[in-house]
């Protein structure tokens, strides 16, 4: 043994005359001494004036200088690793000492004290393993062991906790275990905020799953995971399976109290919502929880649903049931709704909207699906009416351009009858048919604007068609204001599915707007491009007075308007519109220099 010396019952080593117990000293963090007990000074052979000042770095085995310096930086935010190190006196021998505790007492000052511990060739299988680096502390409790950051982030685990729960390393590091029960993670929230507030402990009578599936009832203790700083991090749990005891029986039966008084709380309130909700096992291809709301909504039972999962869609409406199963087959990660009409309990079409919300696991991967469907037949009425309400003030406000337009030809027409009835050749008859089947156009198109819909009737339509048949009947306002019309039209027409009067509703809208935005005259410039050929995309350009930045964002709103006796609900309606048609319309717009609307449409192609 090449540096030996003299062991003592329940002593330390011996250094000339006297035993040493323990040492205790402090340091400033780069190692200066700034105190030390009486054994320290015995086994360093030196007083306590000539040992202040000096670094501690002399004192200790050069070989053990990296590992002391790594373990008291890391103590720092409160979490010591047990560790040894040489202690090299002047009496020539090395003497291994044990620290066991380490406490900054401020930023700069850190109180160490170590224990001597036996000669070399008796160290236990633990200070041997510490002192060649090959175990922590997980390793020296037989607690099961878990130290983790606030994103769930697994820093450490040890054998007992693997032992404990039936998780293997790999599933605890990759996060794919799921310990706490849904119902208990509020648990973990309150747990963090007490921890970053300052308590050093917590402890937790509580249950975890096992991997087998099985509740198990544990004590843990919860203490703070801090950093190099000293800011809380994360967390350092000890668990220890609860026995058979009282108080172990009284805590299961609360927490089942707990669930069962949850269960009951949940269903009271589905069962008296007016909607449906529903929970979907993605594993298992099944429905876990469907709410009586259903029945109403869909027209199928619940208990048939939860048996068959594929009734769902029997009695969608033959129209949209294409759109609802492409809907239940594109679900993904993120909330998606979709509204379609289906032939409810009572026999009686309604139309329908379901929002779906995915339930991830740890790992992000989607393992449920939440489903809440109400029944929108009201607003669909609604909306449909302030369509037609729209549709009516359009037509109220086009009265003068109207009469304007029959004027100019009837008063042709009366002048050639007068001419006839003054015996005049009848020369002018061609002329005569000619005005009248303008004015019969003319009263056409009118009608077409405004008599009553009986439906969303979608058919394929030329978007050239659409934009020539709105420009026929604001042609003439437009001269009236001194507005002329700059058509730039792409070279090859487009095909959108749409429901016409709708579409030249959102036009007329659109123009009318800009005629209002230029009360001195100007230019609107209508043009279509298409995009990747998937979309065409429409755009009214005025050289207006323009929209002010902070009322862009507020266009759309209902009885928000720039108009002073506007309601705003003209451009409400065509953003509905145009969101039916699965569109999208954008205002851009300068002060002093005019606003473009850029409406985009999905073509589609027409078939022969």
């Amino acid at each position: 043994m090449p540096n030996s010396y003299v062991l003592h019952e329940d002593k330390g080593p011996n250094t000339g005359n006297a035993y040493v117990e323990k040492i205790i000293f402090s340091l400033t963090e780069s190692g200066e001494i700034l105190n030390a007990n009486k054994d320290f000074c015995t086994i360093s052979v030196k007083k306590i004036p000539s040992i202040i000042g000096t670094s501690m770095y002399d004192f200790i085995y050069e070989d053990d200088r990296p590992l002391f310096i790594e373990r008291i930086n890391k103590s720092q935010g409160g979490k010591l690793i047990p560790f040894t190190f040489r202690f090299t006196g002047n009496t020539g021998s090395d003497f291994p000492f044990y620290v066991n505790m380490c406490n900054w007492i401020s930023q700069n000052e850190v109180l160490i004290q170590a224990i001597p511990i036996v000669d070399t060739f008796v160290y236990t299988s633990v200070e041997r393993s510490l002192i060649d680096k090959e175990v922590t502390v997980f390793d020296i409790t037989d607690s099961a062991a878990i130290n983790y950051d606030f994103d769930g982030k697994i820093i450490g685990v040890n054998d007992a906790y693997i032992e404990l729960f039936g998780w293997t390393r790999e599933q605890l590091e990759e996060q794919k275990a799921l310990m706490v029960p849904d119902f208990l993670v509020y648990e973990l929230i309150e747990i963090k905020d007490r921890l970053i507030n300052g308590e050093k402990l917590v402890r937790l009578n509580t249950v975890r799953i096992t991997k087998n599936g099985l509740m198990l009832p544990v004590n843990i203790i919860y203490l703070p995971y801090y950093d190099n700083a000293g800011v809380v991090q994360g967390i350092f749990a000890l668990s220890r399976k609860l026995e058979e005891t009282l108080e172990m029986k009284a805590f299961v039966e609360k927490q089942l109290g707990n669930i069962l008084q949850q269960e009951v709380l949940i269903k009271d309130i589905t069962r008296n919502l007016e909607f449906g909700v529903c929970q979907y096992d993605v594993i298992k291809g099944i429905y876990l929880y469907v709410s009586p709301g259903i029945e109403t909504l869909i027209g199928i039972p619940a208990l048939n649903l939860m048996k068959d999962p594929g009734l769902f869609v029997s009695t969608c409406h033959p129209d949209d049931k294409i759109a609802l199963l492409r809907f239940f087959e594109e679900l993904s990660t993120d909330m998606a709704e979709i509204e379609y009409r289906v032939l409810n309990k009572y026999e009686k079409v309604c139309w329908i909207r379901t929002k779906i919300t995915p339930v991830m696991d740890r790992v992000g991967e989607v393992v449920r699906y939440v489903s809440i469907t109400e029944d929108i037949s009201k607003l669909k009425m609604q909306d449909e009416l302030l369509r037609k309400w729209d549709m009516l003030n359009i037509v109220g406000q086009l009265s003068a351009s109207f009469a304007h337009q029959v004027r100019n030809p009837l008063t042709t027409i009366k002048g050639f009858v007068q001419l006839l009835s003054m015996g005049q050749e009848n020369t002018f008859g061609a002329i005569m048919t000619e005005e009248l089947t303008k004015i019969e156009m003319i009263i056409e198109e009118f009608l077409q604007l405004a008599k009553p819909s009986n439906g969303t009737e979608f058919t394929t339509t030329s978007i050239f068609n659409e934009i020539n048949r709105t420009i026929s009947l604001m042609e003439k306002e437009a001269m009236l204001h001194n507005i002329s019309f700059n058509m730039k039209l792409n070279d090859k027409d487009q095909f959108i599915h749409c429901e016409s009067k709708q579409i030249q509703q959102v036009f007329i809208n659109l123009i009318k707007n800009s005629i209002d935005a230029m009360p001195n005259g100007g230019e609107i410039t209508i043009s279509t491009v298409a995009e990747e050929g998937r979309f065409v995309k429409i755009t009214f350009s005025d050289t207006g007075i323009g929209i002010p930045p902070q009322r862009l964002n507020k266009l759309g709103e209902p009885f928000y308007s720039l108009k002073e006796k506007g309601t705003g609900l003209g451009l409400m309606v065509s953003y509905k519109i145009i969101e039916n048609h699965h569109g999208s319309i954008q205002f851009k717009s300068k002060e002093g220099y005019g606003t473009t609307v850029e409406i985009s449409l999905p073509i589609i192609t027409p078939t022969s």
